[in-house]
């Protein structure tokens, strides 16, 4: 691709459009833009009303005009704080709090509180922080008891932010927004009238031993009611005035980070920052979609010259808009069998959802930086089998069946059994959780067959081979020549607690190690146990693995001895086997995406670019941002941190796994992504009297027509019919529906008895909340009934035509001879009775009905 740059830059500075800051139920309403002085007015001058706040510290050289720098330090030091009014939001069901802040870069790591609704115990409180993925929660029974609702990313440091919190008494949620976009939410019963005691409610201080916030704080507002969804962004567009040149430079380092654009598909989603950045074509044979972000292109064919041009990319920050011209190239088309694009499976960590399900994104185009969610960003598989959970899948291919299968933890932490007594949760389940792996297979990536469960403790007849306390992050390595006869098969490794094999109730001290096992279509019936594959002496999960130039890299996730994500490498060939000597290459890997905390990432996938000698290692930054790049272009080298502005995956995509495509597989998925059906009537289909199934199914629709996600188009795909409600042998119209089979077809959804989730409902029912149903109707005229004839080998019914003898028919006299039968009055039990026995012989007897 020609580097050409960026061509041109505009900032434009709009006063954003929208109404200004409600005044209904503003009870508090403190600007910091006084220059001197520690009392901070109440400009709210409403009913209920409270009263002004005090910095606590402070000086007049923290004043800059229109806010206050809080200088940040440890709990105790002499660092400023603001004290609000006791009591402010006492016995108020529902309540909304406004602040308009500024992050120091040390706030992103650290502890602290941006305000808080309490006291100084830390037993219950509300709270906003900066932290990590920004949230606000709720609590009565401290920490554990917090009722998150989180961002999805992290904020930036030293920028203006409207951040704001609405507890909703009435829906009985939380929720959280930035910039006044709605960033999360959660349900919970509680509301700032839980917080029974209100004696030290804070701008800046927390609670707990936590540094003082560091940043800088121009507004914060108070309502004793919630605010709608419009009324928070107009807060935030309003406070967004004060600060136009500081929003407008963001604005601006948005479209700065923004690459020269390759488009090397038919319909691509261009980058969009979240929702900030929108796009237009400044060049001929690009099309841009009315949604601001999916460009259209017809490529040039292959060999002929790459299309060049620009594209204008405009980001929009509290309104407040930069824009700028982006080099553009449309690639020629890809060969079908060409390594083209990449497919990533994954779950998603979700207290509220029960997402543990596997989920599917696909690469736009060949560019590894860059994910669609397939679907809808719903998941395509559920579990009813074991725990109902899924988490932590895996895709891997046997190249001698050509067959693709998904493997994954049986988990359900969310709503799941967590044990009792002294030991829940995760204790209980490295003790006694599933040892066995959740299995799908498929042979085109669209249509995943049916779950099957194998068990890692057992042999191949299912007999106890080893006392396990769970079998979890299963990946898989297919070796060509596993076997003396030159066989293949997988190894396959994941990770489990090990117990003496005496010690059948798993109380020995022990800890977490990856195992190793052998199979080669994950059944239970070719599996073999392996034994230790990393045996640290301390707590080792989540291998993952790639291989290059003869040497094997193993990458493993340490939580004994301080060493985070580690990768080590060996030469030897069979590098499942003891013995085998590895060398570690580098330690504390995507530590820098947990804030330099080592123990902050885990899960990591590893695959290597189409296009060039660059390897990807995305590490998931716990507990629920997901993914996050690493890159290297020499794997002895190791990994260092990727900060492309053009990096996009949608939130909490979390530990799974990536597979190479062909130009002809990515096609295959895209085409099956669909979100409807262009007509879901399509039409009649007329059968004569008496046909079979198959007949039936000859006569529909084999296909229909469907819209595909991300503005693709439109695409045909099979449908599959139910005839369970046709009966041939009656004349008349018959309603049939049928599935089309896209990838949200698959099996995702399940409840059981009275509609229950529980994991242990009674009665569990797989099923497809996504899948696209069409109907058709099924017309069996009347008059003509054709009887099938008889396979002699089978001794089944044939299919027959509708005024033609199957296969093995008699001669054209036995119609003749029905004929003869119904005009001489024999009656239509007779004729079907005689039909039968000839039916029987092997005949085929096609019987004209006497007229009226």
């Amino acid at each position: 691709m020609a580097a050409m740059g960026v061509l041109a830059s505009t900032l434009l500075v709009t006063a954003p459009a929208s109404a200004a800051a409600p005044g209904d139920g503003l009870i508090g309403e403190y600007l910091f833009t006084q220059t001197t002085g520690n009392a901070v007015p109440n400009t709210a001058t409403g009913a209920g009303s409270v009263a002004g706040a005090t910095v606590v510290n402070g000086t007049d050289a923290q004043w800059t005009g229109n806010s206050l720098v809080f200088t940040g330090g440890a709990k105790n030091s002499a660092a400023n704080w603001v004290e609000l009014p006791d009591g402010i939001l006492a016995g108020k069901t529902s309540a909304t709090i406004t602040t308009e802040a500024k992050i120091d870069e040390s706030m992103k790591t650290a502890n602290h509180f941006l305000w808080n609704i309490g006291n100084d115990t830390n037993a219950a409180y509300w709270f906003a922080t900066a932290r990590d993925t920004t949230r606000t929660a709720i609590t009565t029974t401290s920490g554990g008891g917090e009722v998150n609702a989180r961002a999805t990313s992290a904020l930036d440091a030293n920028r203006w932010y409207s951040l704001t919190s609405v507890i909703d008494g009435a829906s009985g949620t939380i929720t959280y927004y930035v910039d006044g976009t709605r960033v999360g939410q959660a349900d919970t019963a509680l509301t700032p009238a839980s917080i029974t005691d209100q004696s030290l409610n804070t701008i800046g201080r927390s609670p707990w031993p936590d540094p003082f916030y560091k940043g800088e704080v121009a507004a914060f507002r108070v309502y004793d009611r919630a605010l709608t969804a419009d009324e928070v962004d107009a807060v935030s567009d309003e406070d967004a005035l004060a600060h136009a040149d500081s929003i407008g430079a963001a604005a601006q380092a948005l479209v700065d980070g923004i690459e020269p654009v390759t488009i090397d598909d038919s319909s691509l989603v261009l980058p969009a920052s979240g929702g900030s950045v929108s796009w237009a074509s400044n060049t001929a044979g690009i099309a841009i979609a009315a949604d601001g972000v999916t460009a259209t292109a017809v490529q040039p064919a292959a060999g002929e010259p790459a299309l060049t041009g620009t594209l204008t990319a405009t980001a929009t920050v509290r309104g407040i808009t930069a824009s700028k011209e982006i080099a553009v190239t449309v690639t020629p088309l890809a060969a079908q069998t060409d390594d083209y694009g990449y497919l990533m499976v994954h779950f998603i960590e979700d207290s509220a959802g029960y997402a543990e399900k596997i989920y599917l994104d696909v690469s736009r185009g060949d560019n590894p930086e860059q994910w669609d969610p397939l679907n809808g960003g719903v998941p395509i598989l559920a579990s009813d089998l074991g725990t109902t959970g899924i988490r932590d899948p895996y895709l891997t291919y046997n190249p001698e069946t050509q067959t693709y299968f998904i493997i994954a933890t049986d988990l359900r932490v969310f709503g799941g059994d967590s044990g009792s007594g002294t030991c829940t949760t995760w204790c209980y389940w490295t003790k006694n959780a599933s040892t066995k792996l959740n299995i799908w297979e498929s042979k085109d990536l669209v249509t995943w067959g049916d779950l099957r469960q194998i068990d890692m403790a057992a042999d191949a007849s299912g007999n106890t081979v080893a006392q396990l306390g769970m079998a979890w992050a299963p990946e898989a390595t297919w070796v060509d020549d596993y076997y003396p006869d030159g066989r293949g098969a997988f190894v396959v490794y994941w990770a489990s607690n090990v117990f003496p094999a005496d010690d059948t109730e798993h109380n020995t001290a022990t800890y977490n190690r990856v195992l190793w096992g052998a199979t080669t279509d994950f059944t239970q019936g070719s599996y073999s146990y392996g034994g230790d594959f990393v045996n640290t002496g301390g707590n080792a999960i989540d291998t993952t693995m790639i291989q290059n130039d003869g040497t094997t890299y193993r990458i493993t996730k340490d939580n004994s001895f301080g060493n985070g994500i580690y990768m080590e490498s060996t030469a030897a060939a069979r590098w499942w086997e003891p013995g085998t000597t590895w060398t570690t290459l580098q330690t504390t890997i995507g530590a820098v995406w947990a804030g330099g905390n080592a123990g902050g990432v885990e899960g990591p996938a590893v695959f290597k670019s189409h296009s060039d000698d660059t390897w990807y290692l995305y590490v998931d930054v716990i507990p629920s941002t997901g993914y996050r790049p690493m890159v290297t272009n020499d794997l002895d080298a190791g990994w260092t941190q990727l900060t492309s502005a053009g990096f996009e995956m949608a939130p909490s995509t979390k530990h799974g796994g990536i597979i190479s495509l062909t130009k002809a597989q990515y096609d295959t998925v895209r085409a099956a992504d669909a979100t409807s059906a262009v007509t879901t009537d399509l039409g009649i289909a007329s059968v004569a009297q008496g046909v079979t199934a198959d007949a039936v199914t000859a006569a529909l629709p084999a296909t229909a027509s469907v819209n595909l996600a991300y503005a693709r188009g439109v695409a045909e795909l099979p449908v599959d019919w139910d005839l369970s409600g046709v009966d041939t042998s009656v004349a008349g119209d018959y309603s049939v529906t049928g599935t089309v089979r896209s990838i949200g077809a698959n099996l995702n959804d399940w409840v059981g008895a009275d509609g229950s989730t529980a994991w242990n409902a009674a009665g569990k029912q797989l099923s497809s909340s996504t899948a696209i149903r069409v109907t058709a109707t099924v017309r069996v005229a009347p008059g003509e009934v054709v009887v099938p004839p008889v396979d002699p080998g089978t001794g089944q019914p044939g299919t027959g035509q509708p005024g033609t003898a199957g296969p093995g028919a008699s001669t054209p006299a036995a119609p003749a001879a029905a004929e003869r039968l119904a005009a001489t009055g024999f009656g239509a039990s007779g004729i079907a009775t005689l039909a039968a026995l000839l039916l029987a012989a092997g005949a085929a007897v096609l019987i004209r009905r006497r007229s009226a």
